[in-house]
């Protein structure tokens, strides 16, 4: 027999209550005056204990009723062990182990090894297993297809080996995104019959959960009902971080113009237990090449400058937080390429009629490339056509230029870019513009003529998509209505079919911007590996305002440098970031000069992506790249999460219980449910009202006896 509520049969307990009353001899309570006792002090008898019971049956029934009362609210039950026997039934658990960049914290990586140990130790036999990883991205271990289709138990042993060797990475944290997927995972289970349908499947996540998590991403997503997420959150010793980033450079103002001043930006954590860091530039190897401290306040930020880059410095480190694996900023200096823009014109003119004053106050150079601006007569072209550095020609066409025809297209299809300006309002030049057009495209079918204006043209018809005009495809940046041009060039264009193809390269003109009256304002044609722009109006402010328009430059560099929109000047990344690269063969090296393979590095068809921190060279085909891999942003940003916050979004948080705790939890329902069909509280109450009946009827028995003698 077993009882349901044990501490309910303590009660039986009280039945020393009428043991002790039956020990007790009552005072008498009536008084009998007699005469003779008037002379004598009053002396009323004392209250001793018996040494003897009376009235036994009377005592044992009382005992009686009190032990079955105290044993019918302990609800008792007999034992039967076929049904106490518990056998549980399998369930689907879904581990999902955080090994994002934050998790590199050893204490905290420790913990969530020890979490996620302890959760396999937990599962029954019969338990589906599946295990995932995510960082900015979800990595199946054991996919809920495999989990499907193999044996729990192996499951069970392959996952606690895997565990044992996996290490976390250096990449950003998505922890929303891999717990949509895998609930899509598990719906899809579901439907195919995989997985029960009606059972409650079960998502334990191991995570630290800080604040650059990503759990933002579940915002509207709808959970699943039959899904519960139980989170696992691991916590360092040592809270706080901070975390130093590079910011945009700072010309120097001082002799050495190639100079410049970087600047640091510190970001400390609100939980930070620190506010003063040093900032060290250091080389590949550690070594301490200047210092200097920032006091950043818990919760603020900090930008201060660590002046130019010492000699065989590649990064600035921050000592003095609770993590060091973000401590590292990388620092990349290139000098740009550089390369010039041969210009040939009309030199004897005013300066604000000349093209290549406004050209000499453009800034054409970038951050990759450095241009200059060399003038030359046309005598001198060929010269400056040798020079390699030379990518860019804008010519006015003169009948000089006309007889080196041959070598521009010959120029040109190597690659070069040549823009011809039709800038003068000039009847003369009308037959030299056509003719040099004709030489250079090989047609007769190209007529310049004047356009006849009553006032000025507008820019009417622009494609947008094309790369010099793709900056101002927003409507905000789209209105052209404030560039007058007073003159322009009427230029009629060939047929296409008027042109040889395999002599080109292409045989189609782009007519890349239109007047409002129809006659085209820039044009395209490709020759070869380079191309040939023409433009119908000139920009000096007698011909137009595009000169003086803040749009004159885009326009410009999308003309001179057509890689520049397709070009990335970025040089520091996220690690796990994927870069492009150009096609051709692609080696990694590290800065020791070593190849960088698998899995350090990573070649997929949308480029290369890098998996730990560090300055790598990439080298594609003929191009060469110093590109710095960063930890991400917000895996420095460590203070942690309530779990309460995945309320906000719908998820219903739950505790997954383990084998011998859900065990004991069915035997007891068993228990329960045994004790319910026998009811034998219900029969043990009734035999106590039944003694507690005899009882009363004894008692009264012995009452009238007491009574009859002292009547007698």
């Amino acid at each position: 027999m077993g009882l349901l509520a044990p501490l309910y049969a303590l009660a039986a307990l009280g039945i020393a209550g009428p043991l002790i009353f039956h020990l007790i001899r009552r005072q008498p309570q009536g008084q009998m005056q007699f005469s003779s006792l008037i002379f004598l002090s009053p002396s009323p008898p004392r209250l001793t204990r018996r040494s003897r019971l009376d009235h036994i049956l009377l005592l044992l029934l009382r005992m009686l009723a009190i032990v079955l009362i105290a044993v019918a609210f302990a609800r008792p039950y007999f034992r039967q062990e076929s049904l106490l026997n518990t056998v549980l039934n399998g369930r689907t658990v879904v581990v999902l182990l955080d090994t994002s960049a934050s998790m590199q914290r050893e204490d905290v990586w420790e913990a969530a090894l020890a979490k996620t140990t302890a959760v396999l130790d937990d599962l029954s036999p019969d338990d589906r297993l599946a295990l995932y990883t995510i960082d900015d991205r979800l990595s199946p271990i054991i996919s809920i297809e495999e989990m499907a289709k193999s044996d729990s138990v192996a499951t069970q042993s392959s996952a606690r080996t895997l565990v044992g060797k996996m290490t976390p990475t250096w990449k950003a944290s998505r922890i929303g995104e891999g717990l949509k997927q895998v609930s899509d995972s598990l719906k899809a289970a579901a439907i195919a019959g995989q997985i029960d349908s009606k059972a409650v499947s079960e998502v334990i996540l191991v995570t630290d959960l800080h604040q650059g998590c990503g759990v933002e991403a579940l915002q509207g997503y709808e959970w699943p009902k039959n899904i519960t997420l139980d989170v696992r959150q691991t916590r360092p010793a040592i809270p706080g971080n901070a975390r130093p980033t590079l910011m945009a450079a700072d010309e120097s103002d001082g002799d050495n113009e190639s100079s410049v001043n970087h600047r640091i930006r510190s970001e400390n954590a609100q939980d930070s237990m620190s506010s003063v860091f040093d900032l060290i530039w250091t080389d590949k190897n550690g070594r301490d090449l200047g210092r200097s401290s920032v006091q950043v306040p818990p919760g603020h930020v900090q930008v201060v400058s660590v002046g130019e880059t010492p000699n065989g410095a590649d990064r600035i480190r921050l000592s003095g937080d609770a993590w060091e694996g973000d401590n590292d900023c990388f620092v990349i200096e290139i000098p740009p390429s550089a390369q010039q823009v041969a210009f040939v014109g009309l030199a004897d003119l005013p300066a604000e009629e000349r093209l290549d004053y406004f050209l000499e106050k453009a800034p054409l150079s970038t951050p990759k490339v450095s241009r200059s601006l060399v003038a030359c007569s046309a005598a001198q072209l060929p010269m400056q056509l040798s020079d390699p550095k030379t990518k860019v020609l804008i010519i006015e066409p003169t009948d000089e230029l006309r007889r080196q025809v041959e070598s521009l297209r010959q120029w040109v299809a190597s690659g070069g870019t040549i823009l011809v300006c039709l800038a003068r309002q000039d009847e003369a030049r009308l037959s030299t513009d056509t003719r040099l057009l004709n030489d250079l495209f090989q047609t007769d079918a190209i007529v310049v003529a004047e356009a006849a204006l009553r006032d000025f043209a507008l820019m009417a018809k622009v494609n947008y998509q094309h790369p010099v005009f793709l900056p101002f495809a927003d409507p905000r940046f789209n209105d052209f209505s404030k560039i007058r041009f007073w003159s322009h060039r009427s230029v009629q264009l060939p047929a296409d079919d008027s042109l040889s193809a395999d002599e080109t390269g292409a045989s189609t003109f782009e007519v890349v911007a239109s007047f409002d009256d129809q006659d085209p304002m820039l044009v395209q044609k490709y020759l070869g590996e380079g191309s040939v722009w023409i433009l119908t109006a000139g920009w000096q402010p007698s011909a137009s305002g595009l000169a003086l328009s803040s749009k004159f430059v885009p326009i410009l560099m999308g003309i001179i440098d057509p890689s520049l929109r397709n070009q990335s000047t970025q040089l520091a990344f996220d690690v796990g970031q994927s870069i492009e690269v150009t096609d051709g063969p692609v080696q990694v090296f590290d800065a020791d000069n070593n190849l960088v393979v698998d899995p350090i590095c990573l070649v997929n068809p949308n480029g290369v992506s890098l998996n730990e921190p560090g300055v790598y060279r990439i080298e594609a085909g003929q191009d060469s790249q110093l590109v710095a891999m960063q930890v991400p942003m917000l895996e420095s940003r460590l203070t942690p999460l309530d779990i309460d916050s995945f309320e906000q979004y719908g998820i219903g948080l739950g505790q997954v219980a383990s084998a011998d705790a859900r065990r004991e939890l069915a035997r007891q329902l068993k228990i329960d449910e045994l004790e319910r069909k026998q009811r034998l509280w219900q029969w043990l109450i009734a035999a106590a009202i039944a003694v507690l009946a005899v009882e009363s009827l004894v008692a009264g028995v012995f009452a009238r006896r007491i009574t009859q003698l002292g009547t007698a």
